[in-house]
């Protein structure tokens, strides 16, 4: 895939035909890990580093799974990414030995490496994925801290917002990066449950056209993820009669966005 990403999971929730939050940027590195399991199957044992936007089950849920499904598989440490306090709600809440074993403590089939190990990134730092590709964490506005993503490949960017309520950080990093070529933003839930949005920190069409206001940059091509498989036509419906001069697509699992 020449400057492309595939969307492994594109919505807000679980249903059947439905998964969460994950993007495939190549095989050893992907942006969350809603959908890893049914989309990338045995090349989950392939997969080395795990760029979290936060701590929330929908965003998280597969570690579990590639950790037990692959064990004598996977010859490498799953290395998880994220955000300081993303990485303390996994170690406490989730690989914790009561939830799920702490794969920290558990050593690589016939190796001494253990199954999984932590790093934390840094909001602005842009870090190295190969001599063509490049990630860097942007602030986002969430009921717990996160990031969203630009991944640069052979110059060319895309940003993926992930959860936010706000698009003020991702708007200004689209403004000031010119590589910036094309943008997946967050929808979550219908216009009426403005209240529900707000108080989860979630996106609405309302609110995401408000936001889109103070862009002022042109050709950007919208990417629409993470509405709620319930809402998945009104939303859509919403988008299509307010989008006005922006160029948007409503993502699917399974789709790939090249930029």
């Amino acid at each position: 895939m020449t400057n492309a990403i595939k969307i492994l999971g594109a919505h807000g929730s679980r249903a059947k035909g439905f998964g969460t939050s994950s993007f495939y940027l190549n095989a050893t590195n992907v942006i969350d890990a809603g959908n890893l399991l049914n989309t990338l199957q045995d090349s989950c044992a392939e997969i080395e580093n795990i760029w979290l936007t936060h701590s929330h089950l929908d965003h998280i849920a597969d570690i579990a799974y590639i950790l037990d499904n692959y064990y004598s598989k996977r010859k490498k440490p799953l290395n998880i990414m994220g955000l300081a306090p993303t990485l303390n709600a996994i170690k406490k809440h989730f690989l914790n030995d009561l939830i799920w074993p702490d794969f920290s403590k558990i050593k690589l089939h016939k190796s001494d490496e253990m199954c999984v190990t932590y790093t934390n990134i840094i909001v602005g730092n842009t870090y190295t994925l190969s001599e063509t590709e490049y990630i860097k964490a942007i602030k986002t506005d969430h009921t717990v801290p996160s990031c969203g993503y630009v991944y640069t490949k052979n110059k060319s960017s895309i940003i993926i917002s992930a959860d936010t309520y706000s698009l003020e950080e991702i708007i200004k990093e689209i403004d000031e990066n010119s590589s910036i070529v094309a943008a997946v933003v967050e929808c979550s839930f219908a216009s009426n449950m403005k209240q529900l949005a707000r108080e989860s920190k979630h996106m609405t069409p309302k609110i995401l056209f408000e936001e889109l206001k103070k862009l002022k940059k042109d050709g950007i091509k919208l990417y629409i993820n993470h509405m709620k498989p319930i809402f998945l036509e009104k939303i859509t419906n919403e988008i299509a009669q307010n989008r006005g001069k922006y160029e948007m697509y409503i993502l699917k699992d399974e789709e790939i966005i090249n930029f």
